[in-house]
This record gives structure tokens, C-alpha cells and sequence, in this order.
């Protein structure tokens, strides 16, 4: 089975994120390639879970003063806030086997490879289950997941210096734990570019192999474009809860 990773780099939130809904539902079809998705949403953000309620998690208010984007994402989990100083990356697998299921092993997986990631930056960096990684005991990335036929769409945020006061005043939902950034703790903001060729090489070391980069093709280019069209450029889909 093939891997790949593309970078979107900054890019347009409704863009990327109607690009993990494609790579999540066609790699089981004839493509089995597994891909590695680096990007930043170039706006302030906030990704709503599939499940969650829009007016009980956001600040419209301060969503319109500051225009802050809201989409709703195909994966579970909570409401969080994103911007461009946020790296978030998704893993796309297809599963050939036919082991259970077990999404807290996946989760444990993840994280654990992000914290031993992160650690070359700081030794304070610890996994807390079910899928939060902590600096100094304060949460900086979280992790969300779902599984589609064969395939597994694992996505996980790293707040590299987003913008904790914005985020604040964003979500009605506060988290009990404390969030901090990895530029807050550390006392310099890391080199984002950096932090993806570490994560790359975590990866390629973590399956055994070679993650080339590549681009999109043509015809999941055609798939987005029409993802973002019908689905998460509208309020049906982003309102829907």
C-alpha cells in the first residue's frame, strides 16, 4: 500500500476541510493510497463537531465582529477554535485487516507519537488520555477521529501561537482544562515548517516507510470543488445543529 503526504499549507478553511471529507470517503474505493494532510487555516476558525450545537458553543456575535469562519467538520469530538497559527494534520488509512475497531488505540497511537514528537522541544510534554497532549500541564493539541467503510480519518490540532484571547471570547463551551499555546510556554514561537518535516519523519518512522509529498490529482481536485459547493458553503450543513 502507497503513502503520501500533501502540504495545503495556508489555505482556505471550507477548502481543507471539504479535502479531508474527500479523502476520507474514496480511498475505499480503488485507491489505496494512504495520506498524510498538513495545513493552517488562513482565517480564524471554528470547527464544529459533527454532533455539536451551534448556539450552544459559539458567540455569534463575536464570530460576525470578528469574522471568524464556522464549519462543521464529519468527524466527532468538540467545537474548537483554529487559526492560521494553528497546524492542524490529518491521517488517512486504509485498513486492510479485519481487527476491531478500538478508537481509544488509535487515539493512544497518535498522541503518543505527537508527544514524543514534541519533546524534542520541551521534556514536560505528556499524553493524557483519551486524546489531549499537554505542555507544562496545560492542553496544546487535541485529536478527533471517524472510520468510513474501510477508512480511518484521525485529525489532530497543534496551537503552535493561536490566538488564546479571540478563542476565549469565541466559544461559549470553555474546556475546564487549561489551553495554552507552544510559543506561550516555550517563550518562542517554533518554526512551523519545522514541526512538519519532524512530524513527517515520526510518521514514516512510526509505518516503516517513505511518505513522499505529493499534489492532489485532478479528478480529488474536482471532488473538493464540489464539496465545498454543495456542502460546506452552505448553512445547511454548517447550521444544521
Amino acid at each position: 500500500m502507497g503513502w503520501r503526504a500533501i502540504d495545503s499549507k495556508i489555505n482556505n478553511p471550507f477548502y481543507v476541510t471539504a479535502a479531508d471529507d474527500m479523502l476520507a470517503h474514496t480511498t475505499h474505493g480503488n485507491n489505496h493510497t494512504n495520506t498524510l494532510h498538513f495545513y493552517q487555516r488562513q482565517h480564524p476558525t471554528i470547527s464544529v463537531g459533527r454532533t455539536r450545537k451551534i448556539k450552544e458553543d459559539i458567540n455569534l456575535e463575536i464570530c460576525t465582529t470578528h469574522d471568524i469562519k464556522i464549519i462543521r467538520r464529519i468527524s466527532g469530538g468538540g467545537t474548537i477554535f483554529t487559526d492560521k497559527n494553528c497546524l492542524i494534520y490529518s491521517l488517512i488509512l486504509q485498513k486492510q485487516n479485519h481487527e476491531p475497531y478500538n478508537p481509544q488505540n488509535q487515539f493512544t497511537t497518535i498522541c503518543k507519537l505527537l508527544t514524543k514528537t514534541l519533546q524534542t522541544y520541551h521534556p514536560n510534554i505528556t499524553f493524557k488520555p483519551p486524546n489531549d497532549v499537554l505542555l507544562n500541564g496545560k492542553k496544546i493539541s487535541g485529536s478527533a477521529q471517524m472510520k468510513q467503510h474501510n477508512t480511518l480519518l484521525i485529525h489532530s490540532t497543534i496551537l503552535v501561537d493561536t490566538d488564546l484571547t479571540l478563542m476565549h471570547k469565541a466559544l461559549k463551551q470553555q474546556t475546564s482544562k487549561p489551553v495554552s499555546t507552544l510559543t506561550k510556554e516555550l517563550g518562542y514561537k517554533p518554526s512551523i515548517h519545522t514541526l512538519k518535516k519532524q512530524l513527517l519523519t515520526s510518521f514514516e518512522t512510526l509505518y516503516n516507510t517513505t511518505i513522499p509529498y505529493e499534489q492532489f490529482t485532478a479528478t480529488e481536485q474536482q471532488h473538493i470543488n464540489h464539496l465545498m459547493k454543495e456542502k460546506y458553503l452552505t448553512p445547511q450543513w454548517n447550521y444544521m445543529r
